[in-house]
């Protein structure tokens, strides 16, 4: 009987110690409200560095970028694909990283080489209806995105 109480006792114990992990891990990131408003979605840029993006002759396709649930990142530069993985934390940071990118040339790969340098110093992000900016600290926005629905 002794051994049965120590059982159910441990069994308690190990539940309730499972249990409280699981919700510290449900509220580590306020940033998780955001991943529904972030995919499902592409984001076409329009701003880069603080210029409009306007496409030369040549340029394939509009850069664009993608967000999945389970942290993966995709989308096209202009000219080549590029695909990663992206961490959202508390309120308004982002974080790319394992960013892996075709190396097709193109005629003018200036978009491109700006958009994939946003990837390495964008640390925030601003998120407001249909409008994603990424930025650096607080410094000016380095990228802003414009929601295109799929």
């Amino acid at each position: 009987m002794k051994r049965i109480i120590f059982v159910m006792t441990m069994v308690c114990l190990v539940c309730g110690i499972y249990s409280c992990k699981q919700s510290s891990v449900a509220v580590k990131s306020d940033a998780v409200q955001d991943i529904p408003k972030l995919t499902d979605k592409y984001w076409k840029l329009v701003e880069l560095m603080g210029e409009r993006v306007t496409y030369a002759e040549g340029y394939p396709r509009e850069a664009q970028i993608s967000f999945k649930s389970d942290s993966a990142v995709y989308g096209n530069s202009g000219c080549n694909t590029f695909q990663g993985k992206y961490v959202l934390e508390n309120v308004d940071r982002i974080h790319f990283s394992q960013m892996a990118v075709t190396q097709m040339m193109c005629i003018d790969m200036s978009i491109e080489t700006k958009l994939l340098k946003v990837f390495e110093l964008a640390d925030s992000y601003y998120l407001k209806g249909d409008t994603l900016i990424l930025n650096r600290a607080r410094m000016a926005p380095l990228a802003r995105f414009e929601a295109v629905y799929m």
